[in-house]
């Protein structure tokens, strides 16, 4: 929340909100200060800080969004109520890819100022861990939908295409009995001995085995080795908003 402070400071400094219009015209005796840093601060920092801060709660977002899952999945065994979650967290890629993209325009060019530099630094740094999220989230939708069309086997027609009969048997189509979600998860690419691993093996995931832990493990750590460099970006933008203040 500190770092929403800080955008909103930045904001109001550079473009004070107007008050209501007097009666009677009066002269103009003073401005707003501006200077290339303020402006910098104002048009470059600032949207990269509120760009950062949406991909902060959409990644957040992801937590909730995989108990859901693992609730839905693994303990109601629902596929119809897993594909709603695995669409819920597919619907997290498109925004964070978009904010991504932004911070990564915003922050392109190098400013001359080492005030402003340092700030693009520690932005920087926090982006890194952002898109580091976004692999784990868009990775296991991609995967998740590959062992879903393994299990699903080829389509019909490939078999005229080919020349041969279409296998059913040799490539079933999901067991209810097992969680839907978790069985395409482990089914994702070539076998290997993860066949082998209970951890990889949809009949043993339960009550006490959550398969998408790893993955909210994985994203909660990059939350936290951002930590540093995003507390640092707010306190050198907090120094920064006392310089352009009017």
């Amino acid at each position: 929340m500190h770092f929403l402070a800080l955008l909103l400071g930045v904001t109001v400094a550079a473009s004070p909100a107007p008050s209501p219009a007097p009666l009677t015209p009066l002269k103009v005796i003073g401005s707003v200060r501006s200077t290339p840093f303020c402006t910098t601060l104002h048009e470059t920092i600032g949207p990269a800080i509120a760009a950062v801060l949406s991909n902060d709660d959409l990644i957040a977002s992801s937590k909730p969004a995989f108990a859901t899952l693992y609730r839905d999945d693994v303990l109601a065994r629902s596929q119809a109520r897993a594909h709603l979650d695995l669409n819920r967290l597919e619907s997290l890629i498109t925004p964070i890819a978009a904010n991504v993209k932004r911070v990564d325009a915003l922050l392109a060019g190098k400013p001359n100022d080492p005030k402003l530099q340092a700030m693009r630094d520690k932005l920087q740094a926090v982006l890194a861990q952002q898109k580091e999220s976004l692999n784990v989230i868009s990775g296991f939708v991609a995967t998740e939908q590959l062992g879903e069309m393994e299990l699903g086997g080829p389509p019909d027609n490939w078999a005229n295409v080919f020349g041969a009969k279409r296998q059913t048997s040799a490539r079933p189509g999901p067991d209810l009995a097992q969680p839907p979600a978790a069985k395409n998860l482990f089914a994702a690419g070539l076998p290997s001995l993860k066949t082998q691993d209970p951890r990889y093996n949809a009949k043993t995931v339960g009550a006490t085995y959550d398969p998408f832990d790893p993955l909210v493990t994985q994203i909660q750590e990059q939350r936290f080795a951002a930590q540093a460099s995003e507390s640092a970006a707010a306190q050198l933008v907090a120094d920064a908003v006392k310089l352009c203040a009017p």
